[in-house]
């Protein structure tokens, strides 16, 4: 009885600290980009206020590094990594079943970046970095 409580009680604080954790981890990140936008709008209305040109965003124009299809691999070789153990070990059908959740997670986030390169293409490129504000003249 005793080891059935602790058992569910060593589970129960994994899980949680594990969500904490993630929670965060999230937190800290919102906390950032609303530090950054803050930021630069203090930048922006100083600009504006001295007649200078508005500084664009720092992400205009710089193109962020993406690795397309990376999660969709990881997923897919998650569950074929499960499903080939469900089949070489003992047969489970319960983790072959299991292992269909991040097979499909996969093949769909794998499509979707397949598809979103393809409206990336099809798209005509807008020249950001060439934009320059004049600056604001007040009566």
């Amino acid at each position: 009885m005793l080891d059935d409580v602790i058992g569910a009680l060593i589970g129960l604080v994994t899980v949680s600290g594990i969500l904490l954790l993630v929670l965060i981890v999230v937190i800290m990140d919102n906390r950032t980009r609303r530090m950054r936008v803050k930021l630069l709008h203090e930048e922006r209305m100083l600009a504006l206020e001295k007649g200078l040109p508005v500084p664009m965003d720092y992400q205009d124009g710089i193109r962020q590094k993406r690795r397309p299809y990376v999660r969709g691999l990881v997923f897919l070789g998650i569950g074929i990594a499960m499903l080939s153990w469900s089949g070489f070990a003992s047969g489970d059908e319960d983790l072959a079943g299991m292992a269909m959740v991040p097979t499909m997670i996969g093949i769909a986030l794998i499509l979707g970046d397949w598809l979103n390169e393809r409206k990336a293409q099809a798209k005509p490129k807008v020249e950001s970095a060439s934009y320059v504000a004049e600056p604001v003249k007040y009566p």
